[in-house]
C-alpha cells in the first residue's frame, strides 16, 4: 500500500524573510583605497595683555555629570575652612597696674597670667637689680614711658613727696573751712606720680630706712615689654621683716641667700638685666652678681608646654645668658669725664672677664665702629675709642637738681631727658637671645617657665650649701 504523503501546510507567519547577501568584489577594493581624514588645523589667538580682565577670552569650563566642585578644589577649600575655623586670638589685655610676680613672702603669683597672650612670641623681658635706694623703680618708669612726658625732671623731683609734706600752709589758711585733708593729700601725691607705673620711695620710706618694693613687681607695656622690678638686695630692713625672732647672725645669712636666689632668678628669665648703682663702685654688689651667676642651676622649659611650641623650623639651641647693663644713677660732673669713663669700664671689664653674661651687646655711650661695626651717634661728642677705650654695656644718668632748667650752669653732659630717651632706645633695640631650650616661646609659655624656674631655684641645694659657708 503506497505510503500516504503528508501534507505540509505553510503559513505566512512561519516564513521568515531572508536578507540578501551582497559580496564585495576585489576589484572594487583595489580601485577605492581608504581615505585618511585630515586633522583639523587649530589657530590659537594670543591673549591681549592690554585688554581688561573682563574682556579677555576665557576657556570653556569642562562639563561634568556631577554638579559638585572639583575634587582638588574640595581639599583646598577644606584647608581654608580649617584656617577660618581656628579660634582667633583674644585681644591683648592691658595691665592696669604693676602686679606681683613674687609676693612679699617670695611666693609665685599666677595673677598676671590672664594678661598674657598665648600666640605672641615677640616680647622683651627686662629685669633690674640693685641695693636699697639707688633708683631701680625710677629707671623702669623711664623705660616704660612710650611717649615724651612733659616736665619729666619735675615729676621725678617731686616723687618723694608724702601726704604730710604735700600741703601748702597758705592754701590751708585761706580754705580751712572747705579743706578735706584726705582728698587733697591724695590728689597732690597723684599729681607727681600719675605717669609712673612702679611705686618709688617717698620721704616716709627714706626717713624710716625701709625698702619700697617687696618681692618682684611685673608690668607689661603696650609694646609687649615685660618689666620686672626686684626688691633691694641685702637691705637691712629685710632682716627686720624676716620671720626669724629673735634676730641672730643667721638671719642675715638667710636674707643673703634669698637675695642671691632673686638675682639668679632674674638672670634665668630675662633678656636684659640692669645692675644699678649710685656711686662707683660697690665691690660687694659685683660679688653678688658673680655669686648669683655661679649658683644658678641649669633650667629647661617645663613639660606642660604645648607640642606646637616645641616644633619649629629653627634649630633647638640651648638657652644663652642675658645681656648685663651696668648703670650708674645720680652721677656727678666728674663722672662724665673721658678718664673716669675709661677707668670704670676697665674695672668692670676685668671683674666680669670670666663671666658668661653678655657685656658687649651694643648698649654703649659711644660708637665702636672698628670692633663691632656699629654706626650710632655718641651721647657725648667727646667720647671715642681712643679717649675711653673699647666700650661695654655701661651707661650714666646724672642727678637731677632743682635748677636743672638753668642754661647758664655747665653740666658736662646732655640733658636728662635726652639721656633717658637714649637709654630706652638702647634697651628696646637689643638683640634678644633664646631664654629657654624651646625657641619662639609665647608669653604664657614664658610665664609657665618662670613658675618652674622659681620652684627649681628655691629647692636647689647650691644655695643651701653656700649658706653653710657664710660667717
Amino acid at each position: 500500500m503506497a505510503e500516504k504523503k503528508k501534507k505540509v501546510i505553510i503559513t505566512k507567519d512561519s516564513v521568515t524573510p531572508r536578507k540578501p547577501v551582497i559580496l564585495k568584489s576585489d576589484r572594487e577594493s583595489k580601485e577605492q583605497p581608504k581615505v585618511e581624514k585630515e586633522k583639523p588645523t587649530i589657530i590659537l589667538k594670543t591673549r591681549e595683555q592690554s585688554a581688561p580682565k573682563e574682556d579677555r577670552p576665557q576657556s570653556p569650563k569642562p562639563q561634568t555629570s556631577e554638579t559638585g566642585p572639583h575634587p582638588c578644589k574640595i581639599a583646598h577649600n577644606d584647608h581654608k575652612d580649617k584656617k577660618v575655623a581656628e579660634k582667633p586670638s583674644p585681644p591683648l589685655k592691658k595691665f592696669p597696674e604693676a602686679i606681683k610676680l613674687l609676693n612679699e613672702n617670695l611666693e609665685f603669683n599666677t595673677a598676671p597670667l590672664q594678661y598674657l597672650n598665648d600666640s605672641n612670641s615677640n616680647y622683651l623681658v627686662v629685669g633690674i637689680m640693685g641695693t636699697q635706694g639707688v633708683g631701680k623703680s625710677m629707671i623702669l618708669n623711664l623705660i616704660e614711658q612710650s611717649m615724651n612726658v612733659p616736665d619729666l625732671c619735675e615729676k621725678i623731683l617731686h616723687s618723694h613727696e608724702t601726704q604730710t609734706s604735700a600741703f601748702d600752709v597758705s592754701t590751708i589758711e585761706n580754705q580751712m573751712e572747705n579743706l578735706d585733708f584726705s582728698s587733697n593729700s591724695d590728689i597732690k601725691v597723684s599729681k607727681s606720680t600719675d605717669n609712673f607705673v612702679f611705686k618709688m620711695q617717698d620721704m616716709d620710706h627714706i626717713e624710716r630706712g625701709v625698702h619700697c618694693t617687696k618681692g618682684i613687681d611685673m608690668y607689661v607695656t603696650n609694646d609687649r615689654v615685660i618689666l620686672l622690678d626686684c626688691q633691694a638686695l641685702w637691705a637691712p630692713s629685710l632682716i627686720e621683716e624676716s620671720n626669724t625672732n629673735p634676730i641672730t647672725s643667721r638671719s642675715a645669712n638667710i636674707v643673703t641667700v634669698d637675695c642671691l636666689q632673686l638675682a639668679s632668678y632674674l638672670i634665668s628669665i630675662c633678656h636684659v638685666v640692669i645692675a644699678v648703682q649710685d656711686w662707683f663702685t660697690d665691690y660687694n654688689f659685683i660679688r653678688y652678681i658673680q655669686t648669683a651667676e655661679m649658683l644658678k642651676p641649669t633650667l629647661t622649659a617645663p613639660a606642660v608646654l604645648s607640642t606646637s611650641q616645641e616644633s619649629s623650623d629653627m634649630p633647638n639651641k640651648g638657652p644663652s645668658h642675658p645681656h648685663l647693663l651696668l648703670l650708674h644713677n645720680r652721677c656727678q660732673l666728674e663722672d662724665f669725664t673721658p678718664d673716669a669713663l675709661r677707668t670704670m669700664q676697665d674695672l668692670y671689664r676685668t671683674a666680669f672677664k670670666t663671666s658668661s653674661l653678655q657685656l658687649e651687646s651694643g648698649m654703649y655711650m659711644y660708637s665702636d665702629t672698628n670692633k663691632n661695626g656699629l654706626n650710632i651717634d655718641s651721647v657725648c661728642k667727646g667720647y671715642s675709642v681712643e679717649n675711653c677705650g673699647a666700650p661695654i654695656n655701661f651707661f650714666l644718668l646724672p642727678e637731677i637738681y632743682s635748677d636743672y632748667d638753668n642754661p647758664d650752669i655747665y653740666r658736662g653732659h646732655p640733658p636728662f631727658e635726652q639721656l633717658a630717651k637714649r637709654l630706652r632706645w638702647m634697651i628696646l633695640s637689643v638683640n634678644k637671645h633664646q631664654i629657654t631650650n624651646i625657641p619662639d616661646l609665647s608669653e604664657k609659655g614664658w610665664f609657665q617657665y618662670c613658675n618652674k624656674a622659681w620652684d627649681t631655684i628655691k629647692k636647689c641645694t647650691f644655695f643651701m650649701e653656700y649658706e653653710r659657708f657664710l660667717p
